[in-house]
């Protein structure tokens, strides 16, 4: 009788066959799930890169922006306060109302500092401008 005909041999064959073919559908599975999870990480990796570039490119453009009001505002509104300013501090000088109205802004410390930046040249610089103490 030939090994491979005899009904012992039919039966463990038939046993594991199965489970060899369950196994060799579970490699199967497991191999194309890491490849659609390789894709998927991949595709979120570039995803990521294109949205980092995006945002340095706005950022950029953002910041470019921004410097050109610092020196839109050091070239003529910085000037223009710092001479409304001087001329509010020379009119307080006179009326003694005002003047207090003034100093609730201001401070007295800051109105004689305001003084003495009014009697030498104004540049127009945000670093002149006083800052009001907040309520």
């Amino acid at each position: 009788m030939d090994p491979i005909d005899s009904p012992r041999s039919f039966s463990a064959r038939e046993g594991a066959d199965p489970t060899q073919r369950e196994l060799q559908s579970l490699r199967l599975t497991l191999q194309i799930t890491l490849a659609a999870l390789l894709i998927l990480a991949g595709s979120i990796a570039i995803l990521i890169f294109r949205q980092v570039s995006l945002l340095r490119r706005q950022t950029d453009a953002t910041a470019r922006q921004a410097q050109h009001l610092v020196q839109i505002f050091n070239s003529t509104i910085g000037p223009q306060a710092q001479a409304f300013e001087n001329r509010l501090q020379s009119f307080a000088e006179t009326n003694a109302e005002f003047k207090s109205r003034l100093a609730r802004f201001y401070g007295p410390t800051s109105a004689t500092n305001t003084a003495q930046a009014a009697a030498s040249p104004a540049t127009g610089t945000v670093s002149q401008l006083p800052t009001p103490p907040r309520p």
